[in-house]
Protein backbone atom coordinates (compact mmCIF):
# COMPACT_ATOMS: atom_id res chain seq x y z
CA UNK A 1 0.00 0.00 0.00
CA UNK A 2 1.48 3.62 -0.67
CA UNK A 3 1.70 6.09 1.84
CA UNK A 4 -0.92 8.99 1.93
CA UNK A 5 -2.12 11.92 4.47
CA UNK A 6 -4.33 13.58 7.52
CA UNK A 7 -7.06 15.85 8.61
CA UNK A 8 -9.73 20.47 10.82
CA UNK A 9 -13.04 21.15 9.94
CA UNK A 10 -15.18 23.73 8.43
CA UNK A 11 -18.60 23.89 6.84
CA UNK A 12 -18.11 23.15 3.43
CA UNK A 13 -15.41 20.48 3.45
CA UNK A 14 -17.27 18.25 5.96
CA UNK A 15 -19.68 18.29 3.32
CA UNK A 16 -17.28 17.18 0.60
CA UNK A 17 -17.89 17.90 -3.11
CA UNK A 18 -21.47 20.18 -3.57
CA UNK A 19 -24.42 18.61 -4.30
CA UNK A 20 -24.64 20.35 -7.34
CA UNK A 21 -21.71 18.10 -8.63
CA UNK A 22 -23.35 15.05 -7.39
CA UNK A 23 -26.71 16.03 -9.19
CA UNK A 24 -26.05 13.89 -12.66
CA UNK A 25 -24.47 11.31 -10.96
CA UNK A 26 -28.12 9.63 -9.67
CA UNK A 27 -29.10 9.25 -13.51
CA UNK A 28 -25.94 7.37 -14.18
CA UNK A 29 -26.64 5.13 -10.74
CA UNK A 30 -29.60 4.22 -12.44
CA UNK A 31 -28.43 3.37 -16.03
CA UNK A 32 -25.46 1.56 -13.57
CA UNK A 33 -28.20 -0.67 -11.72
CA UNK A 34 -26.81 -1.94 -8.54
CA UNK A 35 -23.39 -1.96 -7.51
CA UNK A 36 -21.51 -4.95 -5.83
CA UNK A 37 -20.99 -4.87 -2.35
CA UNK A 38 -17.72 -3.58 -0.94
CA UNK A 39 -15.49 -5.42 0.44
CA UNK A 40 -13.52 -3.99 3.34
CA UNK A 41 -11.13 -6.29 4.95
CA UNK A 42 -11.01 -6.16 9.29
CA UNK A 43 -8.06 -5.14 8.83
CA UNK A 44 -4.70 -4.09 6.77
CA UNK A 45 -1.68 -2.44 6.84
CA UNK A 46 -0.43 1.03 5.75
CA UNK A 47 2.33 3.22 6.37
CA UNK A 48 3.77 0.96 8.96
CA UNK A 49 0.64 0.75 10.94
CA UNK A 50 -1.93 -1.97 11.74
CA UNK A 51 -5.44 -0.93 10.50
CA UNK A 52 -8.39 -2.03 11.74
CA UNK A 53 -11.45 -1.55 10.29
CA UNK A 54 -13.69 1.75 12.42
CA UNK A 55 -16.76 1.38 9.96
CA UNK A 56 -18.64 1.17 6.39
CA UNK A 57 -20.77 3.89 4.68
CA UNK A 58 -22.62 5.23 1.86
CA UNK A 59 -23.43 8.19 0.16
CA UNK A 60 -26.51 8.51 -1.66
CA UNK A 61 -28.16 10.94 -3.88
CA UNK A 62 -31.36 11.26 -4.36
CA UNK A 63 -31.27 7.43 -2.58
CA UNK A 64 -29.19 6.06 -5.00
CA UNK A 65 -25.73 4.64 -4.12
CA UNK A 66 -22.76 7.07 -5.06
CA UNK A 67 -19.50 6.33 -3.35
CA UNK A 68 -18.97 3.25 -0.93
CA UNK A 69 -16.32 4.11 1.96
CA UNK A 70 -14.30 2.14 4.69
CA UNK A 71 -12.57 4.04 7.63
CA UNK A 72 -9.55 2.25 8.98
CA UNK A 73 -7.80 3.88 12.21
CA UNK A 74 -5.25 2.69 14.50
CA UNK A 75 -7.83 2.26 17.66
CA UNK A 76 -11.80 2.17 17.07
CA UNK A 77 -13.48 5.02 17.74
CA UNK A 78 -16.92 6.72 17.27
CA UNK A 79 -15.66 10.27 18.28
CA UNK A 80 -15.34 12.19 14.98
CA UNK A 81 -13.85 14.92 16.95
CA UNK A 82 -11.04 12.57 18.89
CA UNK A 83 -10.37 10.76 15.39
CA UNK A 84 -9.80 14.38 13.64
CA UNK A 85 -7.83 15.58 15.96
CA UNK A 86 -5.63 12.12 16.80
CA UNK A 87 -2.09 12.31 14.76
CA UNK A 88 -2.55 8.53 14.40
CA UNK A 89 -2.67 6.83 10.86
CA UNK A 90 -5.82 6.81 9.12
CA UNK A 91 -7.04 5.37 6.10
CA UNK A 92 -10.47 6.22 3.80
CA UNK A 93 -10.67 3.98 0.89
CA UNK A 94 -13.42 4.99 -1.14
CA UNK A 95 -15.45 3.10 -4.18
CA UNK A 96 -17.30 5.35 -7.04
CA UNK A 97 -20.27 3.54 -7.58
CA UNK A 98 -21.20 5.30 -10.48
CA UNK A 99 -18.57 7.29 -13.28
CA UNK A 100 -18.04 10.36 -11.63
CA UNK A 101 -17.20 13.12 -14.56
CA UNK A 102 -14.14 15.49 -13.79
CA UNK A 103 -15.79 18.52 -14.20
CA UNK A 104 -18.03 17.11 -11.30
CA UNK A 105 -15.46 16.61 -9.04
CA UNK A 106 -13.36 19.77 -10.11
CA UNK A 107 -16.61 22.29 -9.19
CA UNK A 108 -17.20 20.08 -6.57
CA UNK A 109 -13.69 20.52 -4.44
CA UNK A 110 -13.25 24.21 -5.80
CA UNK A 111 -15.99 25.00 -3.70
CA UNK A 112 -15.27 22.42 -0.61
CA UNK A 113 -11.43 23.91 -0.65
CA UNK A 114 -13.04 27.75 -0.39
CA UNK A 115 -15.66 27.01 1.92
CA UNK A 116 -13.99 24.54 4.15
CA UNK A 117 -10.31 26.42 4.66
CA UNK A 118 -10.56 29.61 2.51
CA UNK A 119 -7.76 28.09 0.55
CA UNK A 120 -7.41 27.67 -3.19
CA UNK A 121 -7.66 23.39 -4.35
CA UNK A 122 -4.04 22.25 -4.69
CA UNK A 123 -2.59 22.36 -7.98
CA UNK A 124 -1.08 18.91 -7.62
CA UNK A 125 -4.42 17.58 -6.10
CA UNK A 126 -6.57 19.40 -8.84
CA UNK A 127 -4.13 17.88 -11.95
CA UNK A 128 -4.99 14.59 -10.36
CA UNK A 129 -8.86 14.53 -10.76
CA UNK A 130 -10.25 12.87 -13.86
CA UNK A 131 -13.32 11.16 -14.96
CA UNK A 132 -13.66 8.23 -12.76
CA UNK A 133 -15.18 5.28 -14.11
CA UNK A 134 -18.04 3.11 -11.89
CA UNK A 135 -15.83 0.52 -9.38
CA UNK A 136 -12.84 3.35 -8.97
CA UNK A 137 -10.98 2.58 -5.86
CA UNK A 138 -9.23 5.83 -3.97
CA UNK A 139 -7.19 5.71 -0.64
CA UNK A 140 -6.81 8.80 1.30
CA UNK A 141 -4.39 8.24 4.13
CA UNK A 142 -4.06 10.71 6.93
CA UNK A 143 -0.32 10.89 8.72
CA UNK A 144 0.68 13.32 11.43
CA UNK A 145 2.09 16.08 9.15
CA UNK A 146 0.39 15.82 5.92
CA UNK A 147 -2.42 13.89 3.78
CA UNK A 148 -1.75 11.64 0.58
CA UNK A 149 -4.51 10.67 -1.54
CA UNK A 150 -4.18 8.16 -4.42
CA UNK A 151 -6.55 5.92 -6.63
CA UNK A 152 -5.72 2.33 -7.13
CA UNK A 153 -2.15 1.69 -8.44
CA UNK A 154 -1.33 5.50 -8.84
CA UNK A 155 1.22 7.65 -6.96
CA UNK A 156 -0.20 9.46 -4.40
CA UNK A 157 -0.61 13.01 -4.38
CA UNK A 158 0.04 15.17 -0.92
CA UNK A 159 -2.10 17.80 0.89
CA UNK A 160 -0.99 19.60 4.24
CA UNK A 161 -2.55 17.89 7.26
CA UNK A 162 -4.84 20.66 7.51
CA UNK A 163 -6.54 20.27 4.68
CA UNK A 164 -6.17 16.24 4.88
CA UNK A 165 -8.08 17.00 8.57
CA UNK A 166 -10.26 19.00 6.31
CA UNK A 167 -11.14 16.25 3.62
CA UNK A 168 -11.24 13.68 6.41
CA UNK A 169 -14.26 15.31 8.37
CA UNK A 170 -16.64 16.16 4.60
CA UNK A 171 -16.88 12.46 5.64
CA UNK A 172 -17.55 12.08 9.02
CA UNK A 173 -17.48 15.88 10.92
CA UNK A 174 -21.02 16.55 12.07
CA UNK A 175 -21.50 18.91 9.03
CA UNK A 176 -21.19 15.97 6.42
CA UNK A 177 -23.42 15.55 3.15
CA UNK A 178 -24.07 12.41 3.80
CA UNK A 179 -25.65 11.25 7.66
CA UNK A 180 -25.72 7.53 6.49
CA UNK A 181 -21.99 7.46 5.10
CA UNK A 182 -20.83 9.53 8.53
CA UNK A 183 -22.85 6.75 10.64
CA UNK A 184 -21.37 4.35 8.88
CA UNK A 185 -17.62 4.72 8.98
CA UNK A 186 -18.28 6.02 12.70
CA UNK A 187 -19.17 2.80 13.53
CA UNK A 188 -22.04 3.71 14.78
CA UNK A 189 -24.79 1.67 12.43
Amino acid sequence: MREHGVADQSSAMRRGPSRRALAPLALAALVAGPAAAQEAPASLDAAGRRLVLNGTGVRRFLGIPVIRGALYLERRSTDDGAILASPGVKLLRLRYVVPVPRSRLVSGWEDGFREGCGCEMPADFRARLRDLPAGQVEDWLFLADRGEIAYAGEAPVRVTAHQGRMMLASFIGPDSGSNGMRRGLLGLD
